[in-house]
């Protein structure tokens, strides 16, 4: 593990590019709905079953990590919040993305899923979070 002078997270490989930030994950939750907190709060116990995460906040978005980062809260509205995932192959077939894409010079492709209600993190959901946490403890 290395940890950045800078900022004070920890990271499996040296100097691994990342964002330094002041930002915290309080910061990002500032002016959210209990909607939306309730939501987190569910993603994150679901999350926390399958092992130890960590959480972090950069400039626009939560990172949640294992070893590596393996979900990214992007938007939390007031009634929903928006997650990706990524993985190395695009998942077509499913009902639970909104929008899969391939990232620009890559090989990575994000899996967008918007979470509503509790209830949206159903079977499929779970074993698609569960293999990306699997991915953040491998990689």
């Amino acid at each position: 593990m290395w940890t950045c002078s800078l900022c004070h997270r920890s990271f499996k490989h040296n100097n691994q590019h990342h964002y330094c930030t002041d930002k915290t994950v309080s910061d990002f939750f500032a002016g959210k709905s209990e909607t939306s907190l309730n939501l987190f709060d569910c993603i994150i116990s679901k999350l926390e079953e399958f092992g130890a995460i960590k959480i972090h906040a950069t400039k626009s978005m939560l990172v949640i990590s294992a070893e590596v980062g393996f979900a990214y809260i992007i938007a939390m509205g007031k009634n929903f919040i928006d997650v990706v995932l990524p993985f190395k192959e695009p998942f077509e077939d499913n009902l639970c993305f909104r929008k899969i894409a391939l990232v620009p010079g890559s090989n990575q492709y994000n899996h967008h899923l918007r979470i509503m209600l509790p209830e949206d993190i159903n079977e499929e959901v779970l074993s698609y979070l569960k293999r990306a946490y699997g991915e953040g403890k491998n990689i």
